[in-house]
């Protein structure tokens, strides 16, 4: 074969493999990684950088899976494919662009420990032996087919950052071997027993609080699995949180309850099994020092006790899963419920753009991926959650026509998984329908109960959003009347707001009817109205200004109460030409040069602000 190949990368792992292939002789023709995130210690070498050293296109978008970005990776014309740590999960549609296939890199010993941190589960779980695999990507996650192992030692003094090394060198090996018989199409695969697969997710720095009900050997393998550059384990004593940085099992017995001080010098801990010595640790923010010293800090005497989570605990929050948190509604929602401050929100989509403002925030936990990849994470936090709401969802007419079956699979398929889980596990769905499902119902006044719904010919694509939505609505009515699944839908109908689409959106014909007539007003382009324009929209404002949370608090109200409806401001409704005029009038009051993003930007929210004046009006 050719040797032109696209890489995605990230991490270490990313610089090396990309060194390794220009050694191999490849020809890379372009690279695709992440932007670095604040909140993580970036301890690691940064792809971006050596690719702009090396000359070669380095691309970092938030959803390389988006049909432009496949668009351009397929001109690129590939031989083969492949990903050294990249964070997100490529797409079937990239994975077949490569004549060759594509390969990955993954930190284990697959078919064990696939999915997210394998470094530091191996070390949580005590195993002594792990390693790096070569693997054919498929649409799974590190399922496909393997092309080469290499199998390193884990020694009882390794810690997170001497592992990750040992893995690095490993990694080196193995691509020196395994690249030129890739180029020269001369490997053999072996498939991966799939009885023997194991499956871990994403860890966060919370999940390191060391329980002292546990046996000391348990604890001292998490301390070894977070140790710096990693957030560390932590405890408390009272309310004040410290991390341990290093630790040393004690076998003896000990008649002391667990998560009591033993001694202070040496700082030793009475374990469920065993008793833990913390080496060396961190008051809060503080500076590291050796565990007598944190002892005094803290103020320890023989007999203290500590605990795993903050004395003062607050009620449990009601746990509320947002799929497709990234979106108008979801990223709304989100914020009204962070800020009640009784809701733990976790959230998945495949950008994180509009949702960055709560990225920090220490009850919101975000996963970045796709709801048809992600399906084990998905179904243990349906699991794990009280209130799921599945927001994901094609609902952009051009789409319906262009894209069909695309809306079929993710629209109902996917979504009827979701909701199966949320029957399995007995969780409250709260389920966005859409006003679309009335059709073309000619009752004057529809009536929920008795309206028809009325549709177009099974020949017309652009029906498939609608009757997708309505048989979800009838299965989920049914399984709450057969199954007692609690449940409420809501339709929504046309939405206008801060962060609800971009002028990037427009251009590929992706985003609302307002968001395109302000991209037209912006670059001056012509206003295209379908059938003159005569089709009536209404519209929705919902969260127009912080303080205006009309809608988003009746949804959350209604959630409780009642199984269905319909969410509506506006008493009129009004042609497309309408809303195209009242943007076009507010759009003269603009007096500035639309010449930057910033720009542009300002002119879109103005437009929006003053359009919504005119609505009320």
């Amino acid at each position: 074969m050719n040797n032109e190949t696209v890489v995605f990368a990230y991490h270490d792992m990313g610089c090396l493999g990309i060194e390794a292939l220009l050694a191999a002789g490849y020809e890379i023709s372009a690279i695709f990684t992440h932007t670095d995130n604040p909140g993580e210690k970036a301890f690691y070498g940064s792809v971006a950088r050596l690719a702009a050293e090396r000359g070669i296109p380095v691309y970092a978008p938030d959803d390389v899976n988006h049909p432009l970005w496949v668009e351009r990776i397929a001109q690129l014309s590939p031989d083969v494919i492949f990903s050294f740590y990249y964070r997100h999960l490529i797409c079937d549609e990239i994975l077949q662009l490569a004549p060759a296939g594509a390969f990955n890199l993954h930190g284990s010993l697959l078919p064990k420990y696939r999915g997210r941190a394998p470094l530091n589960w191996v070390l949580v779980n005590g195993e002594t032996e792990t390693g790096v695999t070569l693997h054919r990507m498929v649409k799974r996650a590190d399922a496909g087919a393997i092309v080469a192992q290499l199998r390193i030692a884990i020694a009882p003094d390794d810690i997170a950052i001497t592992l990750h090394h040992k893995l690095c060198h490993a990694a080196r090996q193995l691509l020196e071997q395994t690249l030129p018989a890739i180029k020269h199409g001369n490997i053999l695969e072996i498939a991966q027993r799939e009885n023997e697969a194991t499956c871990f997710g994403r860890r966060t720095p919370d999940d390191s609080f060391l329980e002292w009900h546990k046996p000391a050997s348990v604890l001292h393998n998490m301390v070894r699995a977070v140790a710096d550059p990693w957030p560390g384990a932590f405890s408390y004593v009272g309310n004040q949180k410290f991390t341990v940085w290093s630790s040393r099992v004690h076998p003896h017995a000990s008649k002391a309850q667990p998560g009591s001080v033993i001694s202070v010098a040496p700082l030793l801990i009475a374990c469920g099994d065993g008793a833990l010595e913390i080496v060396t640790g961190q008051a809060g923010d503080g500076i590291t020092m050796q565990g007598s010293q944190l002892a005094q800090t803290l103020g320890l005497v023989q007999g203290s006790r500590l605990n795993s989570q903050p004395a003062c605990t607050a009620r449990r929050r009601t746990r509320v899963l947002i799929l497709g948190v990234n979106g108008f509604i979801g990223n709304h929602l989100t914020e009204r419920l962070l800020r009640e401050d009784h809701y733990e929100v976790y959230g998945l989509d495949i950008g994180s753009d509009a949702i960055s403002r709560f990225l920090n925030h220490p009850h919101f936990h975000f996963v970045e991926g796709d709801i048809s990849i992600h399906s084990e994470w998905i179904e243990y936090h349906v699991k794990k959650c009280d209130v799921v709401l599945p927001l994901v969802a094609i609902a952009t007419p051009i789409e319906y026509t262009r894209n069909p079956l695309r809306v079929f699979e993710l629209d109902f398929e996917e979504n009827l998984r979701i909701i199966r889980y949320c029957v399995k596990y007995r969780k409250r769905i709260i389920f966005p329908s859409t006003s679309e499902v009335y059709g073309m119902c000619s009752d004057k006044y529809f009536d929920e109960d008795h309206s028809n719904l009325i549709v177009g010919p099974v020949n017309k694509p652009r029906w498939i959003y609608s009757v997708s939505k309505q048989l979800l609505d009838r299965v989920i009515w049914a399984y709450g009347e057969k199954e007692g699944l609690q449940f409420t839908l809501f339709r929504p109908f046309n939405w206008m707001g801060p962060r609800l689409d971009n002028l990037n959106a427009a251009r590929i014909g992706s985003s609302r009817a307002i968001t395109q007539l302000i991209l037209n007003l912006v670059e001056g382009s012509p206003i295209k109205l379908i059938d003159g324009g005569n089709k009536n929209a209404a519209l929705l404002i919902f969260a127009m200004v912080s303080r205006r949370y009309t809608a988003l608090s009746k949804m959350r109200e209604i959630a409780a109460t009642v199984k269905l409806s319909t969410l509506a401001i506006l008493r009129t409704k009004r042609a497309l030409r309408n809303w195209a005029r009242c943007c076009w009038r507010a759009s003269k009051n603009i007096r500035c040069a639309i010449i930057s993003h910033r720009l542009r930007a300002f002119a879109l929210s103005k437009v929006a602000a003053t359009t919504a004046k005119d609505i009320r009006t």
